[in-house]
């Protein structure tokens, strides 16, 4: 049986130093300070990851080479191939979007699995790591945040509600294995800690550069000249350059925390007006050309009798990125006014912000689907509006604001804490 042997931790969120006991499968710590998971072992965790990102692959393989969608409308069909999705904006010249959801609901996620395959094939094969093992693991969390499929999939069954009185629907056997890809991809992504794998690669417990820190648990790390490396978790010394495991630059703090994380909520804020204001979605139905808005297509799917897709896609598309904005332009408040209080329940609504910010690409996904399945000339056709590229600006920009801040600064004097 798999277990991590008694070591300490540094929680990314606020910086504390704990003392985490040996764990073994199935089980995972927690921070003492303010809650956040700091690391965990799942059932199996060496076999489990590997043998389900072999079968989310072959899956993908499948989803890609068979039909996926397709549609009737007096006697006229169309059909929809996955990469379709993508290619589809090229024609509609939205290549930005294009790009993006071809990176996000494809590339993405295949090199996520690419990477697990290696690096825990490498383990399983007994293969010392490497660069290019520490490199791969690293690839896979910084990409991992930014695959969508699981958005996507949630955009697929949006887009069949919306059509199933247009239009007659066929599924292919390709949304069949897309939907089997996607659920062992989410038991891959999930299965894959940072700390195990880690340690598993360079055997942090047995290295020789290893700090006794139990006069130190309970207190914050910066206080006492330790810094947790981004990239592997392990324990520093403020003095180093790079992390001496994983060989990755040391920041004590990220750089410029608070003015990088502004400027990208008011560009967010700004690019979310033309998002609601400009039609997301042209429909031309036997020659006549309709527009709708984000909010005239939650009316319409209210109005439709479809009031849990219309509610997805209200809170997805409206609630989820203002709501974004406002919770990062309080915690900014929080950190440039030294407003210390509370912190806990700041550093979980931080949490949100990461964990939410993706799924307003719902309705984007949606527009995508749309313009590519729905191709019938004058008959029937669906084109992306000009508010679907700010749309997904607003989502980028939320993302990268919520990534380039620092939770750690909320934490900053902070004493009753500890």
């Amino acid at each position: 049986m798999e277990r991590l042997e008694e070591h300490y931790e540094i929680c990314p969120y606020c910086d504390n130093i704990s003392l985490v006991e040996s764990i073994e499968e199935g089980e995972r710590v927690c921070c003492t300070n303010c809650g956040e998971v700091l690391t965990s072992i799942v059932k199996n965790p060496i076999i489990i990851p590997f043998i389900y990102a072999c079968v989310s692959i072959f899956l993908f393989i499948c989803s890609e080479i068979l039909p996926f969608l397709g549609i009737n409308k007096m006697g006229i069909t169309a059909n929809m191939s996955l990469m379709e999705t993508a290619t589809s904006m090229f024609v509609d010249n939205y290549e930005f979007l294009a790009v993006f959801i071809y990176c996000n609901m494809q590339l993405f996620p295949i090199l996520c699995l690419i990477c697990i395959i290696f690096v825990y094939g490498s383990i399983l094969l007994k293969i010392k790591s490497n660069f290019f093992t520490k490199k791969a693991i690293k690839l896979f969390f910084h990409l991992k945040e930014w695959s969508m499929v699981e958005v996507f999939m949630i955009a697929i069954l949006v887009s069949m509600i919306k059509l199933v009185s247009m239009v007659d629907i066929k599924i292919g056997d390709g949304f069949i294995t897309f939907c089997l890809f996607l659920f062992f991809y989410v038991k891959t992504v999930s299965s894959v800690d940072k700390n195990y794998i880690w340690s598993k690669l360079i055997k942090k417990s047995n290295h020789e550069y290893f700090y006794d820190l139990k006069n130190f648990i309970g207190s914050r790390a910066a206080d006492n000249q330790f810094i947790l490396c981004q990239s592997c978790d392990s324990i520093n010394k403020i003095s180093n350059k790079k992390c001496v495991f994983c060989e990755s630059k040391l920041n004590i703090r990220k750089k410029n925390s608070i003015q990088n994380c502004l400027a990208l909520v008011i560009a967010a804020a700004i690019m979310l007006i033309p998002a609601n204001v400009f039609p997301i979605m042209i429909t031309n139905s036997l020659g006549n050309e309709s527009t709708s808005t984000i909010f005239e297509g939650i009316v319409y799917m209210w109005d439709s009798g479809s009031y849990h897709i219309a509610a997805i896609i209200f809170i997805a598309s409206i609630i989820v990125p203002i709501s974004k904005i406002l919770i990062l332009l309080l915690l900014c408040y929080s950190v440039t006014k030294n407003k210390n209080t509370k912190v806990k329940l700041k550093t979980k609504l931080y949490g949100l912000t990461e964990f939410i910010g993706k799924w307003s690409m719902v309705d984007v996904f949606v527009v995508a689907i749309l313009s590519a399945l729905i191709k019938m000339g004058n008959l029937l056709s669906i084109y992306p509006g000009v508010a679907a590229l700010s749309f997904c600006a607003t989502v980028v920009l939320t993302m990268l604001a919520a990534n380039s801040f620092d939770p750690r600064t909320l934490w900053s004097d902070v004493k009753d804490d500890f």
